[in-house]
């Protein structure tokens, strides 16, 4: 009887392990379209269309980060067999949700420019294998107009795992609505044994037009549940509370890349720490909130610039936005002291690529963490670099910071899922 509960113990901790996964990366729309000079021109006509819909947006629940503004991918898969789906990580929201097969909205005739700019390797993993070539004659343009067409489509007809909910979504982003119905099916990690059964996944029927100038599928949220449409529970807290993951940990690390797409553009793990990319030391920071992964910023400084409120800030740490955002004095104030000049009409601030310029310190729990200028200078193409810093304007509900990518790639973030913190780890 012993032996046979030795057993059972060592097959608990063997079923309960450590899993990591390539974080693919693709350069956000801002500056794909300033690589091609067309960043103006849209942001003219995005100005345009939020002016009109400005009453939606502020009765909205709108997520504070846009669609445009992701970077950074994983692959994963619904239903049984697989259906495979690559999706923007993004742990400022909580829901799960890829494009349904009757998806069909907005109108996008061509692949996109994305797919036709990016190594046909990478290209396969981006976008449709029919959008991508070997060839300089660029993408093919597909046989129906719309913006679902580019994207991988959820047949649930084709699982059989597949158990329907009967709740319907609707999420306002600046590019668009997304809506659909909510279903049941298996999540994996693409060709993994990382798998969470019932999980609860948003299936869209309708996505805005602008969704057609992104490759990516859908969205995987990493945020709480709190935070979900329906207070659905995220996939990774499924995959702990059944026993999937040996620690409640998922990590996140961001590779230093340039301003072309990347399959290894990062590394995300799950079920531990994350050992070949980040110092084994760990500085762990509480939660102030469980719905962002939330906390107090006390100060940030910079050469002789130097803010440190007496209530501090609430910041946010988010995979989702492509850039750090803060109050419009703190960017106005660090964008001089860097040398970065803001450029009317195009919604950013422009620095020489060469510049040698000072860190930006954050004071976070007591202690001060360094971000070096390979994070924070950011090339978009031939010509000057991008600050990679914007005016954060959202308040009530929200942080006044979201730390994004370049403060993620100098250090790694351990996000705990059992005891509310987020551990900061100095990239190796």
């Amino acid at each position: 009887m012993k032996m046979f509960v030795g057993l059972l113990a060592v097959l608990a901790v063997v079923s309960a392990e450590v899993h990591q996964f390539n974080i693919g990366y693709r350069p956000n729309l801002r500056q794909r379209l300033n690589a091609e000079g067309k960043l103006a021109e849209y942001e003219k006509e995005r100005n345009e269309l939020l002016s009109k819909k400005s009453l939606q947006l502020a009765q909205s629940s709108s997520p504070i980060i846009d669609y445009e503004d992701m970077a950074y991918m994983v692959q994963i898969s619904m239903g049984t067999p697989a259906q495979n789906f690559v999706l923007f990580i993004d742990s400022g929201s909580s829901n799960l949700w890829v494009p349904d097969i009757t998806c069909a909205a907005g109108k996008d005739a061509t692949c996109g420019s994305y797919c036709k700019s990016t190594p046909y390797d990478a290209c396969l993993t981006f976008c449709q294998e029919e959008c991508c070539t070997k060839t300089v004659a660029g993408a093919k343009v597909l046989s129906t107009a719309d913006a679902c067409q580019s994207k991988h489509r959820f047949n649930s007809t084709l699982s059989s795992t597949y158990v329907t909910n009967g709740q319907k979504f609707d999420m306002t982003y600046n590019t668009g609505e997304v809506k659909g119905f909510f279903g049941v099916d298996t999540f994996c990690f693409t060709n993994t044994s990382v798998c969470a059964t019932g999980q609860v996944f948003g299936q869209a029927t309708t996505i805005g037009e602008a969704f057609g100038k992104q490759p990516e599928d859908g969205i995987i949220g990493l945020g709480w549940p709190a935070l979900a449409v329906n207070q659905q529970t995220p996939p990774l807290f499924n995959l702990m509370s059944q026993g999937k993951l040996d620690q409640p940990y998922f990590v996140v690390y961001l590779a230093q890349i340039g301003p072309t797409s990347q399959i290894n553009g990062g590394a995300f793990t799950v079920g531990g720490l994350d050992t070949t990319h980040c110092n084994a030391n760990v500085d762990w920071v509480p939660l102030t909130t469980q719905t962002f992964w939330q906390f107090k910023l006390s100060g940030v400084s910079s050469g002789s610039y130097s803010q440190n409120p007496t209530a501090g800030w609430q910041a946010a740490a988010d995979t989702a936005a492509s850039f750090i955002g803060a109050p419009k004095s703190v960017v106005t104030s660090l964008a001089k002291t860097v040398g970065a000049t803001y450029v009317p009409g195009t919604g950013a601030f422009f620095i020489d690529c060469d510049a040698v310029v000072p860190d930006i310190v954050f004071t976070i729990n007591g202690k001060t963490y360094n971000m070096p200028s390979t994070s924070f200078v950011v090339s978009a193409g031939p010509g000057p670099c991008m600050f990679a810093f914007y005016e954060l304007t959202a308040g009530g509900f929200y942080p006044a910071w979201m730390l994004g990518p370049p403060f993620m790639r100098a250090y790694c973030h351990v996000h705990d899922m059992q005891n509310g913190r987020l551990g900061l780890s100095k990239v190796l």
